[in-house]
């Protein structure tokens, strides 16, 4: 009878240990599918708009310090933006060039890289995800400022205190002539004397 008792509970065991691993998630596909998705939206934006690798230049240069050499190496031998800005964060947190990085195969498999290099995986895609956000807003900041600067807008004057008297001169305007709506008729009753 306990036998039996200990091999149920292993066995619940054992299928909640199954159960568990089934339904968790592999890390590295999820940094690999997080990866992708940022690197995914920075190329894509870098081609929609034609403004947008100057502004990833200048963001790449505050954000994480990486020279303009850099970044011209990076062009000149066909990396995307998303990986311009994947590789610049990992130059800021490890010192190494583009140039380097991309011969150790850090293009190739940016997980071995991260661990090889005993980063944070998890903290590299919160940064990445931000710089998008960054990217996100300093794009429709530009846009409006472009909007607002192409739209002249003439300033209304300052009516003051005048604006009132002008509304209730419009308003007057529509009022009609005076005329009676109704008229009254008035008896008069003679007094006593009167003729």
């Amino acid at each position: 009878m306990v036998m039996c008792r200990i091999r149920i509970i292993g066995l619940i065991v054992a299928m909640f240990v199954a159960w568990a691993t089934s339904f968790a998630s592999d890390p590295r596909k999820d940094f690999d599918d997080q990866l992708n998705r940022v690197i995914g939206k920075l190329n894509r934006q870098a081609e929609v708009d034609v403004d947008t690798p100057v502004l990833l230049a200048q963001l790449v240069q505050r954000e994480y310090g990486t020279r303009i050499e850099e970044i011209r190496w990076a062009a000149g031998h066909s990396v995307n933006w998303g990986e311009i800005v994947t590789l610049a964060y990992i130059q800021a947190a490890t010192g190494r060039s583009f140039e380097t990085m991309t011969q150790e195969g850090a293009r190739k498999d940016y997980w071995s890289y991260v661990e090889k290099t005993e980063m944070t995986a998890e903290k590299m895609t919160r940064n990445l995800e931000g710089f998008l956000r960054t990217v996100d807003k300093e794009r429709n900041t530009r846009i409006f400022e472009r909007l607002r600067v192409s739209r002249r807008i003439q300033p209304m004057p300052d009516l003051g205190s005048g604006f009132g008297l002008f509304q209730d001169a419009l308003d007057f305007r529509q009022i009609d002539a005076p005329r009676p709506t109704k008229v009254h008729t008035v008896v008069t009753v003679k007094a006593k004397g009167d003729q």
